[in-house]
Protein backbone atom coordinates (compact mmCIF):
# COMPACT_ATOMS: atom_id res chain seq x y z
CA UNK A 1 0.00 0.00 0.00
CA UNK A 2 1.34 3.36 -1.37
CA UNK A 3 1.06 6.48 1.09
CA UNK A 4 1.63 9.66 -0.88
CA UNK A 5 2.11 12.39 1.61
CA UNK A 6 1.97 15.82 -0.22
CA UNK A 7 3.86 18.49 1.10
CA UNK A 8 2.37 21.75 1.47
CA UNK A 9 2.91 24.70 -0.82
CA UNK A 10 4.45 28.10 0.47
CA UNK A 11 1.13 29.69 0.52
CA UNK A 12 -0.96 26.55 1.73
CA UNK A 13 1.41 27.05 4.94
CA UNK A 14 1.09 30.97 5.01
CA UNK A 15 -2.86 30.58 5.03
CA UNK A 16 -2.41 27.80 7.83
CA UNK A 17 0.03 30.47 10.34
CA UNK A 18 -2.04 31.77 12.76
CA UNK A 19 -0.02 34.95 12.42
CA UNK A 20 -1.22 35.78 8.83
CA UNK A 21 -2.83 38.46 8.15
CA UNK A 22 -5.42 37.63 5.15
CA UNK A 23 -6.23 41.02 2.92
CA UNK A 24 -8.76 41.98 -0.10
CA UNK A 25 -7.06 44.56 -2.09
CA UNK A 26 -9.02 46.37 -4.84
CA UNK A 27 -7.59 46.71 -7.95
CA UNK A 28 -5.37 50.11 -8.15
CA UNK A 29 -4.34 50.13 -4.50
CA UNK A 30 -0.84 49.95 -3.06
CA UNK A 31 -0.03 47.98 -0.72
CA UNK A 32 3.24 49.45 -0.18
CA UNK A 33 5.60 52.70 -1.89
CA UNK A 34 8.97 52.71 -2.11
CA UNK A 35 10.48 54.44 0.83
CA UNK A 36 8.14 52.76 3.68
CA UNK A 37 9.50 50.84 6.14
CA UNK A 38 9.50 46.50 5.65
CA UNK A 39 7.38 44.93 7.80
CA UNK A 40 6.00 41.87 6.34
CA UNK A 41 6.41 39.16 3.70
CA UNK A 42 3.47 38.88 1.49
CA UNK A 43 1.35 35.64 -0.82
CA UNK A 44 -0.68 36.26 -3.63
CA UNK A 45 -4.09 33.94 -2.85
CA UNK A 46 -5.54 35.45 -5.89
CA UNK A 47 -4.89 38.26 -8.81
CA UNK A 48 -1.74 39.89 -9.88
CA UNK A 49 0.31 42.46 -8.44
CA UNK A 50 2.85 44.63 -10.12
CA UNK A 51 6.28 46.37 -8.26
CA UNK A 52 7.66 48.78 -9.82
CA UNK A 53 10.79 51.29 -9.51
CA UNK A 54 10.13 53.06 -12.83
CA UNK A 55 8.52 52.69 -15.68
CA UNK A 56 11.08 50.40 -17.33
CA UNK A 57 11.78 48.16 -14.21
CA UNK A 58 8.77 46.08 -13.04
CA UNK A 59 7.85 42.88 -11.96
CA UNK A 60 4.45 40.85 -11.61
CA UNK A 61 3.85 38.61 -9.21
CA UNK A 62 0.87 36.13 -9.59
CA UNK A 63 -1.40 33.49 -7.73
CA UNK A 64 0.86 31.39 -5.79
CA UNK A 65 3.78 33.44 -5.84
CA UNK A 66 5.70 35.07 -2.96
CA UNK A 67 6.79 38.39 -2.85
CA UNK A 68 8.92 40.99 -0.71
CA UNK A 69 11.29 38.53 1.01
CA UNK A 70 14.25 39.67 -0.53
CA UNK A 71 14.01 43.18 1.28
CA UNK A 72 12.55 41.15 4.22
CA UNK A 73 15.38 38.53 4.67
CA UNK A 74 18.32 40.97 3.37
CA UNK A 75 17.16 43.27 6.35
CA UNK A 76 16.44 46.16 4.25
CA UNK A 77 14.88 49.09 6.58
CA UNK A 78 12.94 50.32 3.62
CA UNK A 79 11.16 48.81 0.19
CA UNK A 80 12.75 49.64 -3.29
CA UNK A 81 9.89 49.15 -5.35
CA UNK A 82 6.36 50.46 -4.88
CA UNK A 83 3.56 47.35 -5.38
CA UNK A 84 0.22 48.23 -6.99
CA UNK A 85 -3.00 45.82 -7.19
CA UNK A 86 -3.75 45.41 -11.08
CA UNK A 87 -6.26 43.08 -10.51
CA UNK A 88 -8.20 42.62 -6.90
CA UNK A 89 -5.95 40.83 -4.84
CA UNK A 90 -6.23 37.98 -2.15
CA UNK A 91 -2.95 38.85 0.10
CA UNK A 92 -1.95 36.66 3.11
CA UNK A 93 0.55 38.85 5.03
CA UNK A 94 3.57 37.89 7.57
CA UNK A 95 5.49 39.79 9.43
CA UNK A 96 9.22 39.30 9.71
CA UNK A 97 9.18 37.14 13.08
CA UNK A 98 6.42 35.32 11.87
CA UNK A 99 8.10 34.45 8.86
CA UNK A 100 11.31 33.31 10.37
CA UNK A 101 8.80 30.94 12.75
CA UNK A 102 7.25 29.00 10.20
CA UNK A 103 10.77 28.48 8.26
CA UNK A 104 12.16 27.49 11.39
CA UNK A 105 8.93 24.96 11.63
CA UNK A 106 9.07 24.15 7.98
CA UNK A 107 12.88 24.19 6.77
CA UNK A 108 11.61 23.10 3.14
CA UNK A 109 10.15 26.20 2.34
CA UNK A 110 13.15 27.83 1.88
CA UNK A 111 13.94 25.25 -1.04
CA UNK A 112 10.47 26.00 -1.79
CA UNK A 113 11.04 29.63 -2.10
CA UNK A 114 14.80 29.01 -3.97
CA UNK A 115 12.98 26.63 -6.42
CA UNK A 116 10.71 29.38 -7.53
CA UNK A 117 13.04 31.86 -7.23
CA UNK A 118 15.23 30.23 -9.71
CA UNK A 119 12.16 29.12 -12.23
CA UNK A 120 11.51 32.63 -12.56
CA UNK A 121 14.98 34.19 -13.33
CA UNK A 122 15.47 31.33 -16.05
CA UNK A 123 11.71 32.41 -17.37
CA UNK A 124 13.38 36.14 -17.38
CA UNK A 125 16.25 34.35 -19.21
CA UNK A 126 14.27 33.00 -21.70
CA UNK A 127 12.26 36.45 -21.94
CA UNK A 128 14.85 38.43 -22.69
CA UNK A 129 16.33 36.73 -25.57
CA UNK A 130 13.51 38.21 -27.32
CA UNK A 131 14.87 41.90 -26.84
CA UNK A 132 18.01 41.20 -29.24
Amino acid sequence: MEVSARKPTPIQLFGLHPEGDRLAVPTGTLVFRRGEAVQAIYAVEHGLIELSRGPRNRIRYGSGELFFYEDLVEGNDFHSRDARALTPLSLIRLDRASFLTLILRHPTLVLDLLELQHARLRQQRIDARHFY
